[in-house]
């Protein structure tokens, strides 16, 4: 992609100031300061302390004070070193809002000191240039980043800003071109919907009423979550010729595809309602019925998705068996089993693939084996296998068919069954799985076999759940492995090459300069150049764990190292195992729970809610690291005396873990301590766990986890109770249960 014309020469020369001056620092007049205290040997340790060091009994701005009195201490005591060359940076960064002019002095220096940061620190200077009001020379600023580094990851935030600073200085004509250019490079920057509001503005300034009308369109329709969605739809009502702007049926189609990229259900049910309404014939019909019965369920309006779906499930269109399928789904959750067996009845009428005729099977299956009728279910479960691996169904219905015959007391039966699976499936979740039960079915028929299976699942899958709970069984002594900061160094060859990276060398800067979420950016546009590079992965994993990118970090490491993370076999390079259990969070977690709440296990659900990405949201709409859902969490806001949590507060990580961690104690005090039916309450709803707990009376805990009718909740509990135990090994934390009824 081209950069927009025009950009000037005199960018490469381009001054600030003809006179440096020595900076000065206002103080507040409330902080005491004794810089007598401030006592370090060396510039680096100077420079370490003036960063990192905490000094919590401070309001933030005397802490911002204080950081930027002892950076000039270091710049005084160790005037020519490297490390007086990165103060000077970050106290420019440091002064950028409230000095803003005094800032650039020391930015300047920078970017003679510091080369390698070239395009972060025009962009700071930028910035700082806003601030004063100079709108023409922080554009030219941002403008000159696109040529002077041209393997910079920061073309569009550069661009972005320079299309704002140019809308900002009156310049419609350069500011069209570069915001252009920028929603070009990223449309889905947070700044897209401000620009285009931009853009459009300055379309119509310039009589360009067209183009002005289509770029509002444009922003309503693919940024309806946002605030300046609400100003275009405002200004496409008003009409010059008195005849306001309405949108097309596409139009709001386009609408209720956006609001479901961002899980907002309620939005998109109102845009696809209207669509159908406007074009009840349109091409599209179908598919937007699959997409508002699929909203409706989000939203557990099942009777409303299920007539919605019936519309679509008949007929020979490609939407017809995708409907059938969610048909089979809500008959199941609404526990219909006249209708789901009428479908299954109608198979052979329908247009199906083969998956779609497994996935109905399957779920026909589940009602009967909930209602008792369990050779009914065995029945519907071979039809399944009938229909080979092309299923997704397939290793799935095989286990059920063992688990049946396991509930039903035929044990030899299940141990054939499950040792077929497990000797020819390479699910390692099913293989695991299968091993237990198969030992467990020796237990019930007093087979010594079951102490010899239980110690082949331990010895093949010693990380998993279902070795967890076997070592509650038989004692077995297991050699599992455990971090070592020590031994996790990546070998000098695989370093060296990394090290002639620019992006490798401009994230140690960064992250030496306490840039975190910068430095993590560098290191992520390394991943796809280092895939099949072993040694390398590990490196840009414990690094961006380091710099605080632990959804990034432990994406990568489950991507390429999950088996050895999670179920054993090749050893995992040592400095992944804090990479894939992250415990940043701690210190917070602990400060909002209570005695009631194992700390481990909020680390546990954050893992398998979210991976850690503060940002997270869910198909149904559930929000941030603990994925909280809005309803759940105003309730807990009010019990705690907060009023107005909204989406964007949900998606703070204070605020999530505060909201996440009480919930969860509400649900552990509700449940008597017991952790699993807390878990699986924090997933499902505390009804639906009750309503489990009384169908299912005194069974065993490792049978009440096998029979949780939510398949996604099921999969939910061992996942959580999995990671729990493997942090307290981990972080030694003194756990030795394993049982699933207990908190450590």
């Amino acid at each position: 992609m081209s950069l927009p014309k025009r950009v000037s020469t005199f960018l490469l020369v381009l001054p600030f100031f003809a006179l440096l001056v020595s900076p000065t620092v206002a103080v507040e007049d409330d902080v005491s300061l004794d810089l007598a205290a401030f006592v370090c040997e060396s510039a680096e340790e100077c420079f370490e302390r003036a960063v990192s060091e905490p000094i919590a009994s401070l309001s933030p701005e005397s802490r911002l004070t204080v950081r930027i009195r002892r950076l000039q201490v270091l710049r005084e005591r160790f005037p020519g070193s490297l490390w007086a060359k990165r103060a000077s940076l970050l106290l420019g960064m440091s002064l950028a809002e409230r000095q803003p002019a005094e800032a650039l002095l020391f930015l300047r220096a920078a970017r003679r000191d510091l080369r390698i940061l070239e395009d972060y620190i025009r962009l700071w200077m930028g910035e700082a240039l806003l601030r004063t009001g100079d709108v023409s020379r922080a554009a030219l600023l941002f403008e000159s980043i696109h040529v002077l580094v041209p393997d910079t990851l920061l073309r569009s935030r550069a661009a972005f800003r320079g299309g704002e600073a140019w809308y900002r200085a009156g310049r419609c004509d350069r500011a069209s071109e570069w915001l252009s250019f920028a929603l070009a490079l990223d449309p889905n920057d947070r700044a897209a919907a401000p620009a285009l509001l931009s853009l459009a503005d300055c379309q119509l300034r310039d009589a360009q009423r067209e183009a002005g009308v289509a770029t509002l369109r444009q922003l309503w329709v693919q940024y309806p979550q946002t605030p300046e969605a609400d100003e275009a739809i405002a200004r496409l009502s008003e009409s010059a010729t008195g005849e306001a702007w309405q949108p097309t049926p596409e139009d709001r189609y386009d609408r209720a595809t956006s609001f479901l990229s961002w899980s907002l259900h309620d939005g998109a049910v109102e845009e696809l309602e209207e669509f159908l309404s406007a074009a009840p014939d349109h091409p599209l019909r179908d598919e937007a019925r699959l997409k508002l019965g699929t909203a409706f369920v989000r939203l557990k309006r099942y009777d409303q998705a299920r007539e919605v779906f019936g519309q679509v499930a008949v007929g020979q269109r490609a939407e017809a068996g995708k409907a059938a399928v969610w048909l089979a789904r809500i008959y199941l959750r609404q526990d219909d089993g006249k209708r789901l067996l009428a479908l299954r009845r109608s198979l052979s009428q329908r247009a199906l693939s083969s998956t779609q005729k497994a996935d109905i099977l399957f779920f026909t299956g589940i009602w009967l084996e909930d209602q008792g009728q369990f050779e009914r279910a065995i029945s519907a479960y071979q039809k399944v296998a009938q229909l080979g691996k092309v299923s997704r169904r397939h290793a799935e219905a095989h286990w059920r068919i063992g688990w049946i015959q396991y509930r039903t007391g035929r044990y030899r039966d299940s141990v054939k069954t499950l040792r077929e699976l497990a000797d020819g499936t390479g699910n390692n979740s099913l293989t695991s799985q299968a091993l237990y039960w198969m030992a467990r079915a020796f237990d019930r028929e007093r087979d010594p076999k079951a102490s010899k299976t239980y110690r082949r699942l331990c010895q093949e899958y010693p990380l998993t759940y279902y070795c967890q709970i076997a070592r509650e069984r038989v004692p077995l002594t297991l050699e599992l492995p455990v971090p070592d900061d020590q031994t996790g160094a990546v070998p000098t060859d695989t370093r060296s090459k990394m090290a002639r990276d620019i992006h490798y060398r401009r994230a140690l800067e960064l992250k030496l300069l306490g840039m975190d979420a910068d430095a993590s950016r560098e290191l992520a546009s390394l991943v796809k150049r280092y895939a099949r590079d072993r040694e390398g992965l590990v490196e840009l994993s414990t690094l961006l764990n380091e710099v605080g990118a632990y959804h990034q970090a432990i994406r990568l490491a489950r991507r390429h190292f999950r088996v050895s993370l999670e179920f054993g076999g090749k050893p995992a390079p040592p400095a992944l195992w804090n990479v894939a259990y992250p415990t940043a969070y701690l210190p917070v977690i602990r400060a909002h729970a209570g005695p009631r709440v194992d700390p481990y296990l909020v680390a546990a659900i954050i893992r398998e809610e979210s991976h850690y990405d503060t940002q997270a949201i869910s198909p149904v709409g559930a929000l941030g690291l603990m994925q909280l859902m809005p309803a759940t969490a105003h309730r807990v806001a009010q019990r705690l005396g907060i009023s107005g949590v909204n989406r964007q507060e949900l998606l703070s990580q204070e605020t999530n873990i505060l909201l996440g961690v009480r919930y969860l104690e509400q649900l552990l005090e509700e449940f008597d301590g017991k952790v699993l039916y807390a878990v699986a309450a924090y997933n499902a709803g505390p009804r639906a766990v009750s309503r489990w707990i009384q169908e299912q009376g005194d069974t065993e805990l490792d049978e009440f986890v096998e029979l949780i009718p939510y398949r996604e909740t099921r999969r939910y509990v061992k996942r959580v109770l999995r990671s729990y135990r493997e942090y307290h090994r981990l972080e030694r934390g003194g756990c030795d249960s394993r049982s699933l009824d207990k908190v450590c």
